[in-house]
Formats: C-alpha cells, sequence, structure tokens
C-alpha cells in the first residue's frame, strides 16, 4: 500500500521525509550504545548532553542564533537540568525541563536570553521528583527582569556586568553571546537560577554527583538522552546542524579514584558522575574554498581543568586563560604541513575562522592536540549563503586509560 501510494504520488515529499525520520528512529541503529572500549563515542543515548558551542546576537532578531532539540529516547519519562555555560566555563543560567516518554523539547537559546524558559510538566503528576511540588519547571515567562537579561548577555559576550562589576567571559568585541550548553538526568526539580546558579555540576559542595547515581545526589545515570543543534543566521541564508554530543554514563566501567570522567575536575577526579570522557587529540577534515568560498570555521571545546566556576575580575580574567594548543595542518596529499599558533583555541569553548591560521591551500585537513584535556572539534563550511555542513571531527587519542594531572 506504502509503495502504490508513492509510485502515485499521493503521499507529499515532507511526509516521506517524516516516515523516514520515524522508521531510522524505530530501528534501534541510532540509538545503539557505543561500547568500543571504554571510551566508546558516537550516536547514542546518554545521561548528559554536551552542546560545545552556541552563539547569539542580541541585536538583531535576523542574526545569529542556536537551537538545540534536548530528546527523551526512551518511553520512561524523566527530567534534566540544563545548564549555561560562558565560553570561560562559568555557569550563569540553569532550569528543569520535564520530558515525556520519546519526548522532543525544543529550544531557541535567544528565548533564554530574554528570559523565556520552557514550560513543561504541566498537567503531570510529578509527586515521584522530589522538590517539584516547590519548584515545578512550569514556568511563566518571562522568568526574570531585563537587569538579568543584561548581566547574562554581558557575560556571555565578554563584558562586565552592571550588578557584579564582574566578567566572565572571552572579549571578543563583536557583541555575540557565546558559550556551551550542558543537559544531564536528574532525579529532583532545582528550579531557575542565574548569574550564580548553585544546582549545576561545577558545585563540589552540593551532592549533584554520587557515585552509582543514586540519592542524594541531584543527577542520575539514566542513558536516555539524545538530542541536536543547529547554527542559524537568516539574514544570510546560513544555517549548520550536527548531533549534540551524547556522554553515557556507567558506574562500573567509571568507578574509583583519580580517573578522567568527563565533569571529573569539579570533584577532584573521585569518578562520582560516572561518565565518558572525551578525547584530546583529533583529526579534521576543512575546506575553504572552491564551492565552500563562504569560508570554514573550526568550533572547538576543551575542558579547562579548573574548578573555578564564578565570575572574576575584568582586568585579570581567569587563572588558566590562555590555554595551548598544539594543531597543525596538512594539504589533501600530505606533502605540505603549516603550524597553528598555540593560542589558536584559547578558551574554553571557540568558533575560529579557518583562515586566520594564514594556510597556504584552501582544502585540507588539522590534526588538533589538546594536551590530555578533554576537548570536542568540528568544522562548520558556507558557501556564501547557498549551502552550508557541518563535520564533526575524528577522535584519535581518548582518555580513558590516562591518569589525570
Amino acid at each position: 500500500m506504502l509503495q502504490a501510494l508513492i509510485d502515485t504520488g499521493r503521499i507529499p515529499a515532507r511526509i516521506l521525509l517524516a516516515v523516514g525520520l520515524i522508521l531510522l528512529l524505530c530501528s534501534g541503529q541510532l540509538h545503539a550504545q557505543p561500547r568500543a572500549g571504554k571510551c566508546g563515542l558516537g550516536p547514542g543515548l546518554g545521561s548528559t548532553l554536551l552542546i560545545p558551542y552556541f552563539e547569539v546576537d542580541p541585536a538583531s532578531a535576523n542574526g545569529k542564533t542556536t537551537l538545540i532539540a534536548v530528546n527523551n529516547g526512551l518511553s520512561t519519562p524523566m527530567l534534566v537540568r540544563l545548564v549555561l555555560w560562558t565560553d570561560w566555563g562559568v555557569p550563569t543560567l540553569a532550569f528543569d525541563v520535564f520530558l515525556t516518554g520519546f519526548d522532543v523539547q525544543t529550544i531557541n537559546l535567544r528565548d533564554l536570553f530574554n528570559g523565556y524558559l520552557p514550560a513543561t510538566g504541566a498537567g503531570v503528576d510529578l509527586s515521584s521528583y522530589p522538590n517539584c511540588a516547590a519548584y515545578p519547571p512550569t514556568y511563566s515567562s518571562p522568568v526574570f527582569p531585563s537587569m538579568i537579561r543584561n548581566e547574562l548577555l554581558a557575560f556571555h559576550s565578554g563584558a562586565q556586568g552592571n550588578i557584579t562589576h564582574l566578567c566572565a567571559g572571552e572579549p571578543w568585541g563583536d557583541g555575540l553571546a557565546r558559550g556551551y550548553v550542558t543537559v544531564d538526568a536528574v532525579r529532583q526539580c532545582s528550579g531557575a537560577e542565574w548569574i550564580y546558579p548553585g544546582f549545576t555540576p561545577a558545585n563540589a559542595t552540593l551532592p549533584y554527583f554520587v557515585d552509582g547515581g543514586g540519592p542524594p545526589g541531584v543527577a542520575t545515570i539514566a542513558n536516555q538522552l539524545w538530542g541536536d543543534v543547529l547554527y542559524v543566521e537568516p539574514a544570510a541564508n546560513v544555517a549548520q546542524g550536527t548531533e549534540a554530543i551524547s556522554l553515557w554514563a556507567d558506574k562500573t566501567l567509571f568507578n574509583g579514584s583519580h580517573i578522567f570522567t568527563f565533569y571529573g575536575r569539579y570533584s577532584g577526579w573521585d569518578g562520582r558522575d560516572d561518565r565518558v570522557p572525551l578525547p584530546y587529540r583529533w583529526d579534521q577534515r576543512f575546506m575553504n574554498g572552491g564551492i565552500f568560498a563562504g569560508g570554514a570555521n573550526m568550533i572547538v571545546w576543551r575542558d579547562t581543568m579548573s574548578t573555578a566556576a564564578s565570575p572574576v575580575s575584568c582586568l585579570t580574567g581567569p587563572a588558566w586563560r590562555p590555554m595551548t594548543t598544539t594543531a597543525g595542518c596538512m594539504d589533501e596529499a600530505a606533502g605540505h604541513y603549516h603550524a597553528v599558533d598555540q593560542m589558536a583555541f584559547p578558551v574554553a569553548t571557540q568558533r575560529i575562522d579557518v583562515s586566520t591560521f594564514a594556510v597556504p591551500y584552501e582544502f585540507g585537513w588539522v590534526q588538533v592536540d589538546t594536551h590530555t584535556t578533554q576537548s570536542w572539534v568540528q568544522t562548520t563550511l558556507t558557501a556564501q549563503g547557498r549551502f552550508s555542513a557541518t563535520l564533526n571531527g575524528t577522535p584519535v587519542e581518548f582518555l580513558c586509560n590516562r591518569t589525570p594531572p
């Protein structure tokens, strides 16, 4: 029957696309948990999602913004906590989202900076989740006033805050709000927090993580999450998208003291978060010419290895900054090597134009080594408003069998 309808053209293209996506999601292949060694990574379900980079132009509704989708891959409902971090690794905003079975929650990050948080869980019995009676995720927007909005924008755009008179991000000078996002599976409601949020992975004194994901910890090790991210600039007819980084948890594989885990730096590397660490060395293709004459950009997220997670003096900045990187480019024939400035990726997350590397060829690949600290690498390619693409890097060296410094 389906084939007959396709042959007669009675199924619109958008319906065929939806059917294809449903078949893909139901096949079980997309969500197969990667277990190729202790550091297996790839599309799959996790207990944490990492959106390694976002950018929002607060001055133009038609300018750059970032859309994310947080998806529940199983039929079991779940509660998650979303945290915004600056490119200095400072958490600035945290709130909860309730997901029904197989639910999808799409968020335009521009809305968050305007105080509009997604309202979820209305009409649902949340009594099995502690604190949800007092702090339900059914937010009435705008949640915070304009003075808080301005402070968040200052923190994420590298400017001095008018309330704290401190800084929390890199001063790139273009007014864009930058940072990254984490989404954790949690067992309780913690409410919406901003400026100095307490219920985040950076709070080492609060039992946010307990080994094995049990109480009284806030986070769990329920491997149910998957998601995606879209970088959109309507004015330039440009959009790129890729999957979110799914970080699976395992209390057996990541259990013990002085081991690398994703959030390990906040708890003295005691393994309590049970989450797989990211690699530290990457190979990444780039095309900075030809049909992609619009340019190539490198997105690099990296672990600052610092437990400091509060705004600091604008005059000094964080003590760890800048971080150095060993990186070099090769042409497609692997015949010409070009070293990249060690300061090319100095902060926790950044999007850097490949042309600033002064590479003497348009097509090639780059190896990025962040010196035994976790990282994630990808490129975005544009063709002057006609089409664009995003490529995730290929991990080369992992951290599961290494000892943290």
